[in-house]
């Protein structure tokens, strides 16, 4: 069902019979009427009101202020004159226009739950009054919008929470690490300990790693291959202190 519809939130105009001018109240009025249809809606609060002094239990005069003060957004009067033209002297007709007009005030003062009760009274009185159906429908929608956003919102801060607490967590967790740095180094020392061994191990079961064959256990070709590496590592180092004597002492041309 579609619920914008131009006519909604209007508020129900009481005419003034036209037999009016019988009493100066009713000429007032009319006055009042003339300038609220021109869009006068100060100047039209005004003649109601002048006229209201004189016919205070007048429920048309105090109907029309309350129309008059809605176009001027001061909803809190306009819902009082609405409330004061329902008494003894109003016929159904204006009792259901001002339930309904009632509702499209409370709304705009946001309180749509009382909103949705006016609403319900105007069509009681009225079954039929299709603004009265469309604007009801329309407010609960908003009251079911508010309530799922107030939802969100209690989730959204439910999960910011958690969040906050996994993150103290972690911050406690990496303070107390950090405050704990021989329990680290004992996991080091601890994590070393199986290399050590292995190489416990692999000393024990390859000796020569760790100390070269004794003269005795040497046989004549090795001694021999011994004396002959020495030889030539004796070799490399002469020809490399020689390199270095030669950077050091290049030839300057003749001595004399």
């Amino acid at each position: 069902m579609k619920i914008f519809k131009n006519y909604i939130f209007t508020v129900a105009i009481f005419l003034l019979p036209a037999i009016a001018m019988a009493s100066s109240a009713d000429g007032i009025a009319m006055e009042g009427m003339e300038l609220y249809r021109e869009q006068a809606f100060d100047q039209a609060s005004q003649k109601f009101l002048e006229a209201r002094k004189e016919k205070p239990d007048d429920p048309k005069i105090s109907y029309n202020l309350g129309n008059s003060r809605y176009k001027q957004e001061k909803f809190d009067e306009a819902l009082q004159d609405y409330s004061r033209s329902i008494n003894e002297k109003s016929d159904p007709a204006l009792i259901q226009k001002s339930a309904y007009n009632m509702g499209n005030t409370l709304f705009r003062m946001g309180k749509l739950d009382e909103s949705v009760a006016s609403y319900k009274k105007a069509l009681e009185l009225d079954p039929g009054d299709m603004d009265a159906k469309y604007n009801l429908e329309f407010v609960r929608e908003q009251i079911e919008k508010k309530k799922q956003e107030q939802q969100q919102k209690q989730d959204e801060s439910g999960k910011d929470k958690e969040d906050q607490q996994s993150g103290d967590e972690k911050e406690q967790n990496k303070n107390q690490n950090e405050n704990n740095p021989q329990d680290q180094a004992d996991n080091k020392d601890n994590s070393k300990e199986p290399s050590d061994k292995q190489e416990q191990n692999e000393s024990q079961d390859n000796p020569s790693r760790t100390a070269e064959a004794s003269p005795e256990s040497m046989t004549k070709e090795e001694a021999e291959q011994r004396l002959s590496a020495l030889t030539e590592d004796l070799k490399k180092f002469q020809r490399k202190q020689a390199l270095d004597m030669k950077s050091l002492f290049t030839y300057q041309g003749n001595d004399w």
